[in-house]
């Protein structure tokens, strides 16, 4: 069988985890690979969390194809088998990134044109805050970002940056929107509506709760400025616009032997003030940038590398998946507190 006669697939459920988290992740990282054999094959990626019946596809669909596939009879093959060989370590050489990911996908022209709707963000700062689950992160992957610190640290960007008239906020938490516009009113404070917790279920007949992620990161990806705590979402901003402005707040600890891609690329946010700079020596605690092994091989840009052949990869991102998926339904089933 020639590789370029493959259909990628996946079952709907094997791919438990958020949309960018997971699903872009996997598939992006063999994109290096299939792009050097000049492999463009077609795609039936599905997840219950974000597809629609009957087949639960999402690529294509939430994302759709940039090349025509022909009508060449294919054979299946699972994206499982493919990163057993094509998978590779993602850096952060964004523009290059931007390139290949936009060689095999593109938004589809319906969030496109909702995104259009919503003008020019030339002089807007683009806000993300992941609440919820990035605030009880029991596996240790980020520190958590209280609304205080977050609005301190905003307060003091803006402050520092007379050229922005607008925040667009993205946020699952509706509380941290609230607050954005009643501290600042005399700036134009937009978002894009109620967001569905991204693990919760769905009975929804359309692509509604994916399109809506997509919106955000579409519209986060045209602002001057984007400030976020961890979440690959904002971070795939930078991958969309190379150009984009971007810092995150908050540590990207190394889960395996590298840095999780893209979030870990995205600068560290820095800032003079003392207030916020003791804010950010808590939330940058264990940081992968303070790992010298890790930043002197992953700190130079690149676009990707292939992954220590030492290390079983597949079977490491599988073990943590589905722990970090039994922590995720522990945290849903059980009560929570609020951020304030």
């Amino acid at each position: 069988m020639k590789m370029e006669n493959w259909r990628i697939t996946t079952s709907p459920s094997a791919l438990t985890e958020g949309l960018f988290g997971q699903i872009v992740l996997w598939v992006f990282e063999v994109l290096p690979k299939l792009y050097e054999n000049r492999i463009f094959p077609r795609w039936q990626i599905t997840s219950l969390k974000y597809g629609v019946e009957p087949d639960f596809t999402v690529i294509p669909g939430v994302f759709d194809l940039n090349y025509d596939t022909g009508t060449v009879q294919t054979k299946d093959i699972d994206l499982m088998h493919v990163r057993d060989d094509f998978a590779r370590i993602l850096g952060n050489e964004w523009g290059a990134l931007n390139i290949l990911w936009s060689t095999y996908f593109r938004i589809p022209s319906r969030t496109v044109e909702r995104g259009d709707q919503f003008g020019d963000l030339n002089h807007t700062l683009g806000l993300h805050y992941r609440g919820t689950d990035k605030n009880k992160d029991s596996m240790g992957l980020t520190n958590p970002v209280s609304y205080d610190d977050f609005l301190t640290l905003v307060t003091h960007f803006v402050d520092d940056h007379s050229d922005i008239n607008t925040l667009f906020v993205a946020s699952d938490e509706t509380g941290i929107k609230e607050l954005v516009r009643r501290n600042y009113p005399g700036h134009r404070v937009i978002d894009t509506g109620k967001v569905t917790f991204w693990n919760a279920p769905t009975h929804d007949k359309t692509y509604s709760k994916a399109d809506h992620v997509v919106l955000d990161c579409l519209l986060l990806s045209r602002c001057r400025y984007l400030i976020k705590n961890e979440s690959a979402m904002s971070a795939f901003a930078k991958v969309l616009n190379p150009e984009l402005e971007a810092y995150r707040m908050a540590a990207c600890k190394l889960v395996w032997d590298f840095p999780y891609f893209p979030d870990a690329y995205i600068p560290p946010l820095t800032s003079e003030n003392r207030e916020c700079q003791a804010i950010l020596e808590r939330t940058f605690e264990g940081d992968w940038t303070q790992n010298k092994d890790a930043w002197r091989k992953f700190g130079k840009p690149f676009v990707a590398m292939e992954p220590p052949r030492e290390s079983t990869r597949m079977k490491l991102a599988l073990t943590y998946l589905r722990a970090k998926s039994l922590m995720r339904r522990a945290f849903v089933t059980s009560p929570r507190k609020s951020s304030i």
